[in-house]
């Protein structure tokens, strides 16, 4: 038997496992993520912080594992950047992939290019999380550290680059850049050239399960992992997700529910995508041949934490009082109306997602009477963001020409069963529930089980492993009372759309 490390940099926690060659997972060590927040509001992580974190997570869990490693990948949110200046020492700090402090930029490429030919490009709606608009921000707001990079890295490419001294990213990062031609699988040199950044700052793309090195003495003992064991290009966390759930088959999609829900319906090798923007982004698989549509909430684990952070604690007043659990709370919403009594909930609190993909749209109640409790908002917040994610499933649907079967939830929210059973029931799909809450970081370790030979591709061990999961039902009773509510939902965003912008630039003016 041998055993794989997987480093897991996520939005809420930062994470080191270890598994066996067949998916078991031997032990897991996590820290809360260290987000800062500066002057102006905008988040960042510190590159010390996160790579001390690193060493120190690989240490305690190779520590209690007590086994020999024999490869090591890695995976992480995308979008967020870093600068590497020419001696390999970070030259300045990691953006986060919320951060929308580029939204001028995203304004002005939009004007140079127009939507529909970026789009065409880079597989990307004009937002400023993506990581090309956050180097033109840095670019104009911090020329020393601007002038001072020689390689701007994503998050994962950053963890591999200590790891190994290699410059390398996978074809899921490179996506999520706006600076990638997602059909010609390669840097863009018209949007770079013409934006003025030179290709050569971005790090070679290979493809996930690639080996680019071994762990060194030194860095054994800096993180404990095993001499010898093989570095391996891991990717983007939601698509590593995906290797435990069986999406490759093609007739169900990647539901993973954390932080942000993306959904990701995964095509057949070598298909050509529809480039004509309907609402996705379309992006490169963890193989090259592959592509991904992907539709996401953008704030949908956290509009649930916000809710029940929100109307069941007195925190916010400084008076303490004794936590509820999620075992106390969502018993009691079972039977508890929410949309049936006329509330409605946009869980767009970091922004509107898929179909929309706007950074000015905020989240919403609507329709809030006095008989309304906590209780009733709690389960409007749920029945908001399955209703958001029946709108993303018809998406991918039509743009992808396909009927899925199912969907396989991955991730925190699948522990949430009252979530599960109503997003089943609104989007009238069966949902599996993957067998390894920490599909993520599994995922990683099956692509460095790939690298070290253990299994030929992906689909080799993605077929075994989705037979482990369990199956959720819509409920009858269930898909009666939601169908009439959905297409008023569909149509709150166009009504609301004026009125958000408006409101989110009179803000930012008195900012």
């Amino acid at each position: 038997m041998k055993y794989y490390l997987a480093i897991d940099i996520g939005t809420t926690n930062w994470k080191a496992a270890i598994y066996n060659q067949v998916g078991k997972l031997i032990d897991i060590e996590r820290t809360p993520t260290q987000t800062h927040t500066d002057e102006n509001g905008y988040s960042f992580y510190k590159p010390d912080d996160m790579w001390n974190a690193v060493c120190t997570l690989c240490r305690q869990v190779k520590t209690k594992a007590g086994v020999e490693i024999s490869g090591v990948s890695v995976t992480s949110v995308a979008e967020a950047v870093i600068p590497i200046d020419k001696n390999g020492s970070p030259a300045g700090n990691i953006i986060t992939w919320f951060d929308t402090r580029s939204m001028k930029q995203a304004e002005e490429l939009k004007k140079r290019f127009g939507a529909q030919k970026l789009y065409a490009i880079t597989g990307l709606d004009v937002n400023p999380i993506f990581s090309l608009l956050k180097i033109m921000w840095v670019r104009e707001n911090q020329p020393d550290i601007y002038e001072n990079a020689y390689k701007w890295l994503q998050i994962s490419d950053y963890i591999l680059f200590c790891l190994s001294g290699e410059f390398v990213t996978d074809y899921t990062l490179a996506s999520r850049t706006m600076a990638f031609d997602v059909k010609r699988n390669e840097w863009t040199k018209e949007i770079l050239d013409t934006v003025n950044v030179s290709v050569s700052v971005f790090p070679t793309v290979c493809e996930s399960g690639t080996v680019i090195g071994a762990i060194s003495e030194t860095l054994s003992n800096m993180t404990g992992i095993t001499k010898g064991a093989k570095i391996v290009v891991g990717g983007n966390d939601h698509p590593c997700a995906s290797i435990a759930t069986g999406v490759i088959s093609g007739n169900k999609i990647l539901d993973s529910s954390g932080t942000a829900e993306s959904f990701i319906y995964v095509s057949k090798k070598n298909a050509i995508p529809d480039m004509t923007y309907q609402g996705q982004r379309t992006c490169r698989y963890l193989q090259k041949d592959r592509y991904a549509l992907w539709g996401g909430i953008i704030s949908s684990g956290r509009s649930f934490d916000w809710g029940y952070e929100t109307f069941t604690s007195s925190k916010a007043f400084g008076i303490s009082q004794d936590l509820y659990s999620y075992g106390e709370i969502l018993p009691q919403l079972s039977d508890v109306k929410g949309i049936e009594s006329g509330l409605i909930f946009y869980p767009h609190l970091r922004g509107a997602g898929a179909p929309y993909w706007n950074p000015k749209i905020s989240g919403a109640f609507l329709g809030i009477r006095d008989y309304h409790t906590s209780k009733n908002m709690l389960k409007a917040v749920i029945e908001g963001l399955s209703m958001q994610a029946k709108m993303i499933i018809d998406m991918e649907e039509k743009i992808s020409q396909t009927t899925v079967d199912s969907l396989c939830v991955v991730g925190g929210g699948s522990n949430n069963r009252i979530w599960q059973t109503i997003k089943a029931s609104i989007i009238q799909k069966k949902l599996e529930l993957c067998f390894e809450p920490e599909a993520t970081s599994m995922g990683a370790a099956m692509l460095a089980a790939i690298g070290d030979g253990i299994y030929k591709d992906i689909e080799e061990i993605s077929e075994f492993l989705a037979q482990k999961n369990e199956i959720i039902e819509p409920e009858e009773k269930l898909v009666k009372k939601y169908a009439p509510f959905y297409e008023i939902y569909a149509e709150g965003y166009e009504q609301l759309q004026n009125f958000n912008e408006k409101l989110y630039d009179t803000v930012k003016m008195q900012q």
